[in-house]
């Protein structure tokens, strides 16, 4: 039985379910990929895997067609038209259900279609003997390759492919630009722009007022840029402004210029503010420059308006957008390696990172070294005394006890004693270094990143 998600309260964020919901599927899905390929389970086992991704997508799509009219329904209300007298007026007008409606129908639509998408990532992902020659099958092959050459069974390099699955998520959707989202934050993508659709689609129908302005606030991004400051109209028949579809784009291009016509946005995760227009109080010149800035004939499309100053401030505003998310990225990713050497607040792991260079250069050592051998290995094998070079990389690494596995680690409190970090820290891993000749299983104890007691168990020769 599928476990159900809370509804948030009235008072809370409504699109806060939707977003958890997302996340809770591609979970579910890597999950279930990953217990396949950890378990070892052959290509037989592959069509069960695949029922249950299937299972996992159209739950996500049930609950989606029975909780996405609500949440539209619930944003409509919550829009600027209950400040206008609609406060106590809980039914929506014919066009407000029409936008409704239509909000909906596209939001499940994207939903399934991105569903359809991550389903056929997850075939091509079990679907080793592929036939298109892209990323999955490519992968594929150069693990399959891996195995042949070192001897390695077929599991391991599977278990490997599913921890690459889960580093990058399930793909739900590939953009013009070819970046892959993931199907939790394409879907996020899509529920954040469809509420902004819905409370502007709520302002635009609480009247039968005509003309609109979309709010100029300056430093904006250069598809925004040329579009603000216009006057628009709603229903695209007044003849002095163009129709607000100019700005919002048409789904039907040869279609009418109304509102259910638009995409009731300029693009996704667009903030930009419409405020009605009206000519009483403009003298006949203020009223003539505003139809003339708001004449693409007059005033192109294709002319971007902005300051240098303006650009300047936008592409710094980019730069340090951008920055920030990898710096995001980045801090999850120190954070699941190496544990608490990396601080836990986002904060004080930048404030590290750019203020405190010696500290910044030993975490970024121990995050390179998480797969070397930190230290000379020195062993002695038929009284000969040998040893394994300092950063040797290790191959297939796994934790067999203590944190992070299902087994106990007997030594946990004694390491803990003799090295510090609490008991419940520890960790015990195992990993295979190949030289020219040989094969090592090397086994240590971890805290946060840093080995200790590192050990070989066999040696064997090379096939």
């Amino acid at each position: 039985m599928p476990v159900r998600l809370i509804r948030p309260p009235d008072t809370e964020d409504v699109t806060r379910f939707l977003r958890m919901l997302f996340l809770r599927t591609e979970r579910q899905i890597i999950n279930e990929i990953t217990r396949k390929r950890v378990a070892g389970y052959v290509d037989y086992a592959e069509v069960a895997a695949l029922e249950r991704v299937q299972q996992i997508l159209q739950s996500m799509q049930d609950e989606c067609w029975e909780y996405v009219p609500e949440m539209i329904e619930k944003l409509f209300y919550r829009s600027d038209k209950d400040t206008s007298g609609y406060r106590n007026a809980r039914t929506l007008t014919a066009p407000q259900t029409a936008a409704v409606n239509q909000l909906s129908n596209n939001l499940l639509g994207e939903i399934a279609e991105a569903s359809e998408t991550a389903y056929k990532t997850v075939q091509s992902f079990y679907t080793i003997a592929r036939l298109e020659a892209d990323p999955y099958r490519r992968a594929a092959l150069k693990q399959v390759a891996a195995q042949e050459a070192t001897g390695y069974g077929w599991t391991q390099t599977s278990v490997r492919m599913a921890q690459e699955l889960k580093n990058k998520g399930i793909t739900a959707f590939v953009d013009k630009a070819g970046r892959r989202w993931t199907l939790s934050n394409y879907c996020n993508m899509c529920v954040r722009t469809t509420a902004r659709q819905a409370e502007v689609a709520a302002i635009l129908t609480a009247d039968d007022h005509d003309l609109w302005q979309i709010v100029k606030i300056g430093s904006t991004c250069p598809v925004c840029a040329p579009l603000e400051g216009r006057v628009y109209s709603k229903s695209g028949t007044n003849p002095d402004y163009p129709p607000l579809s100019l700005a919002f784009g048409k789904v039907d291009p040869d279609g009418t210029d109304d509102l259910t016509n638009t995409y009731l946005n300029i693009h996704p995760n667009c903030l930009h503010s419409l405020v009605k227009y009206t000519t009483i109080g403009k003298t006949e010149k203020q009223i003539q420059r505003d139809k003339d800035f708001s004449d693409p004939g007059k005033n192109p499309l294709n002319r971007d308006p902005r300051t240098k100053k303006q650009i300047a401030a936008y592409q710094e505003k980019e730069k340090n957008r951008r920055k920030l998310l990898a710096d995001i990225r980045q801090h999850k990713e120190y954070r699941a390696a190496l544990g608490r050497e990396v601080p836990k607040e986002f904060d004080k792991f930048r404030e590290m990172k750019y203020n405190e260079k010696e500290q910044w250069q030993t975490i970024q050592r121990s995050f390179r070294n998480r797969f070397s051998l930190q230290e000379q290995l020195d062993y002695e094998i038929n009284g000969e005394k040998l040893f394994i070079p300092k950063q040797a990389k290790f191959e297939n690494v796994r934790t067999i006890a203590g944190a992070g596995s299902k087994a106990t680690l007997r030594m946990a409190k004694s390491l803990a004693e003799t090295y510090g970090g609490k008991p419940e820290e520890w960790k015990k891993k195992v990993g295979k270094i190949e030289s020219g000749k040989y094969i090592f299983d090397v086994h240590w104890y971890e805290l946060n990143g840093k080995q200790y007691r590192a050990k070989i168990k066999t040696r064997r020769e090379k096939l």
